[in-house]
């Protein structure tokens, strides 16, 4: 009996999400990706969702909406009163950081973090598959809340550096880590705790060149 359309699919997308979180999204092989879904055409992938680009916007849509339900009910809480920054960064951070605690989210985390370095808090974040989200509502939060203190300028570019440092970081735990590790919710306040305080830094005035500046920062 032949597999339906929308099995098929989901074979594919299983398929995908494991090689592009080992492999790479950009250097797994169609045909073996193919081959882990039990199909023998190599154009699956291209009737399915278009192309290689198309399959990992799939897996980027399901990521951000398994999401959803959790940041909608903080951001339906903060309509009460405006947040504390913090609160806003444990907003962003701890439904990633819960993808941690299954297989599929932990390579949702690895594949998200292929991405995250491509970020621009202003232009590419408010392009699916985030546009439109209540994480995009969350990060113009966070912008806003950051530019009280530094300027909407380098707010921006620390939201950048915030979801950077935030995927790459949850993509090397999903990978496993050697020794004794901190509990997950240890180590998800800490996480929040360290991003929130360097968001909430104040702008720094530094002269050109001046390396001695730089190093009083510290």
């Amino acid at each position: 009996m032949s597999r339906s359309s929308a099995e098929t699919r989901q074979a594919l997308y299983a398929a995908g999400l494991r090689r592009f979180a080992t492999e790479g999204w950009r250097s797994a092989r169609v045909r073996d990706i193919v081959a882990d879904a039990g199909q023998a055409n190599d154009s699956a992938i291209n009737y399915h969702f278009g192309s290689r680009s198309g399959l990992l916007g799939e897996i980027l849509n399901r990521g951000v909406a398994r999401m959803e339900d959790e940041r909608r009910a903080d951001l339906e809480r903060w309509t009460a009163a405006t947040p504390e920054l913090g609160e806003v960064v444990r907003g962003v951070v701890a439904p990633l950081a819960d993808l941690l605690l299954d297989d599929e989210g932990r390579c949702l985390l690895r594949v998200i973090a292929q991405v995250g370095p491509l970020t621009e808090v202003g232009r590419t974040v408010t392009a699916a598959p985030v546009e439109g989200t209540v994480l995009q509502e969350q990060l113009a939060l966070l912008v806003a809340g950051a530019s009280q203190r530094c300027g909407e300028e380098v707010a921006r570019h620390r939201v950048r550096q915030l979801v950077v440092m935030a995927t790459s970081e949850l993509a090397v735990r999903a990978e496993g880590e050697v020794g004794d590790p901190p509990s997950h919710a240890e180590y998800v306040a800490d996480l929040i705790d360290w991003l929130a305080l360097g968001l909430a830094r104040p702008r720094v005035a530094v002269a050109e060149n001046d390396i001695e500046a730089n190093l009083k920062v510290f």
